[in-house]
């Protein structure tokens, strides 16, 4: 490790994927000033001249520069310019304050910059030689690597990355620092509108936040009437529409258990001629006489 004092001056921050947030600069700065910095920035030499260009530690650096400090401690790494992107974004995605939009945002970068850096792992990718074509498989894909790095699951990165895509890159740029870049279902619902009603979104959440719904806002731009409160009949019929088959069977035997004979009397009178010659079948041969006639 190559760690050395380095002028602040000779650091070029360049553009950074995440924006500074000053409230954060200003927590860095009173605890660098209480106890040190504790972690290097690191950087990269640009060329043979005598300046650096920032790899991770944009806070840092800012913080430092606060203080009024002219020099910051840095570890020195030798990258190109996509092993450098690579190490900015994987700083980022380990840090927990991420919003599911910064989230997504690096996640999208980190995977073009990985099939840059293996274009034989991408679908359709550069398969120009007999051994690319077979040892390709070898080199791990994208999602497989991240999920594996981040301790996530490969449907995760997978989501975050069709998550960004579907938002417009303007309009990712103006929910920045917003509640609707907070949540991660709302953004859900946005990435399913038109850009043109994404741009609308945005620009309502900006001079309204105190509405925190797409659906509603959508509902208030179009004009639309405020939907009917649900009742707990119209709430119950939408949790069941969410659950699978055998979830379903399950609210089914316990409803009747709960109370047989409400069960017994609601499946005869909405059940078909059909159903309930299947309930007589059923049924009979438990009743006395065994009488199949007589038991209907």
């Amino acid at each position: 490790m190559n760690v050395q004092e380095l002028p602040i001056e000779s650091i070029d921050a360049g553009d950074r994927l995440r924006s500074i947030d000053m409230d954060y600069v200003a927590f860095l700065a009173k605890s660098i000033e209480e106890h040190g910095l504790r972690q290097p920035i690191e950087v990269r030499k640009i060329g043979r001249s005598s300046k650096y260009a920032l790899i991770s530690g944009g806070h840092r650096l800012k913080a430092v520069s606060v203080l009024g400090h002219e020099s910051i401690v840095a570890n020195i790494v030798v990258a190109n310019d996509l092993q450098a992107a690579l190490l900015e974004i994987d700083e980022n995605l380990f840090r927990r304050e991420l919003s599911p939009l910064d989230r997504a945002t690096f996640l999208a970068r980190r995977k073009e910059v990985y099939e840059e850096l293996h274009p034989e792992t991408k679908h359709g990718g550069d398969r120009r030689s007999d051994q690319v074509d077979k040892l390709g498989h070898l080199i791990q894909s994208f999602s497989e690597v991240t999920a594996e790095k981040l301790g996530i699951s490969e449907r995760t990165v997978r989501r975050a990355v069709h998550l960004f895509q579907g938002i417009a890159p303007d309009v990712r740029q103006r929910i920045a620092g917003t509640w609707l870049a907070e949540s991660g279902s709302q953004l859900d619902a946005l990435a399913k509108l038109t850009p043109d009603d994404q741009r609308k979104i945005a620009e309502f959440v900006l001079q309204w936040p105190g509405v925190r719904q797409v659906s509603e806002i959508a509902r208030q731009l179009a004009g639309r009437p405020k939907p009917d409160v649900a009742g707990r009949l119209e709430k119950f019929l939408a949790f069941w529409r969410k659950c699978d088959p055998e979830e379903q069977q399950q609210i089914v035997e316990h409803a009747a258990a709960q109370m047989p004979s409400v069960a017994f009397e609601a499946a005869w009178e909405k059940g078909s001629a059909y159903q309930r010659e299947t309930i007589i079948d059923f049924m009979s041969p438990k009743l006395p006489g065994f009488q199949r006639k007589e038991a209907a």
